[in-house]
């Protein structure tokens, strides 16, 4: 199957991934149904679609009749054999539970065509686990797009280990033609590469805050400040070449023996948990959310990503 073969696109899912994955491929021309289990769930993934394009025509990245066209791609449905009955492509983004997507997977392969590619967006298991019951699980991948789908570009394209070649390319151009900038995860490995390499820096972050080397605002404000702020313009491996590998060989020299090597969370990490300080849901956690507003958080960083979005765009542009 080539990326224009897929025509019809089924988004399972209408909760915090589902529409943006949604809008995604609608806005490359692909009709999108999006299912879910009631009415009401099918009318708030519809409804966020149409916020999500609001959004991006009143921020100058689409164009208002662009963005018309996307919703007007997207319908719902609580009928799933119907949904999936001539989809090209279906992705799931549900709960995170190995189990619960084996069996769904299983269901919709005895309701799809044959040439269907299936996906998950799981951020975290492995793929060929969730394929582990079909009959042909070489069509299956895992597409984990981050959060939120309609503004960042990353998504993990996971080939597990009956996956075809095929399959992997078709949905690699797929995603390029959406806009994303998708990496192929070529061995089936526990966080895949985004989040893998997420959790190494999460876990000597939590580390130095146990170890007592700094605070946690300091550590956020050196991420945020120092490294972080280049990112966007070029790799860290990239800029080890820039730097010298003679001279990055020598700080790991002495720095590698320093790093956190533990194979489990931290003892700090592990007692917020124990005591249900589990962040902003329970008002405590690394920060005292009782005195920050959750909702402030998300939407500086919706809004840093959208000038983001916009100054590539003019970059692309001139």
């Amino acid at each position: 199957m080539k990326p224009e073969d897929i025509k019809n696109v089924v988004v399972i899912g209408t909760g915090m991934m589902g529409p943006g994955i949604a809008y995604s491929l609608a806005s490359v021309g692909r009709d999108v149904i999006i299912w879910g289990r009631s009415t009401q769930s099918i009318e708030k993934g519809v409804k966020a679609c149409r916020e999500i394009v609001r959004t991006l025509v009143a921020e100058q990245i689409v164009p208002e009749a662009a963005g018309a066209e996307a919703v007007a791609r997207i319908t719902g449905s609580t009928d799933l054999e119907h949904a999936v009955c001539e989809a090209d492509l279906i992705t799931e983004s549900i709960v995170e539970d190995v189990e619960v997507k084996r069996q769904l997977f299983v269901r919709i392969e005895n309701l799809c065509p044959s040439h269907t590619l299936l996906t998950s967006n799981t951020s975290g298991l492995p793929a060929t686990q969730i394929a582990s019951r079909l009959q042909k699980p070489d069509r299956f991948a895992v597409t984990h797009f981050w959060n939120p789908p309609h503004l960042m570009p990353l998504v993990d394209v996971v080939k597990g280990e009956k996956t075809s070649q095929e399959t992997i390319d078709t949905l690699i151009a797929l995603l390029k033609e959406a806009g994303k900038k998708p990496v192929a995860v070529l061995k089936d490995t526990p966080g895949q590469l985004g989040n893998r390499l997420f959790h190494a820096l999460i876990r000597e972050a939590i580390y130095i805050v146990q170890q007592g080397i700094a605070s946690v605002e300091d550590v956020d404000t050196a991420i945020s400040n120092g490294f972080g702020r280049r990112t966007p313009a070029y790799g860290a491996l990239e800029h080890q070449d820039v730097v010298g590998l003679d001279m990055v060989y020598a700080i790991q020299s002495y720095m590698c023996e320093a790093l956190c090597n533990e194979t489990k969370p931290a003892e700090f990490f592990k007692a917020l948990v124990k005591s249900e300080k589990l962040g902003a849901k329970t008002g405590k956690g690394f920060y005292d959310w009782t005195k920050r507003d959750v909702n402030q958080v998300i939407e500086r960083r919706d809004k840093f990503l959208l000038e983001l979005l916009k100054a590539e765009k003019k970059i692309i542009i001139n």
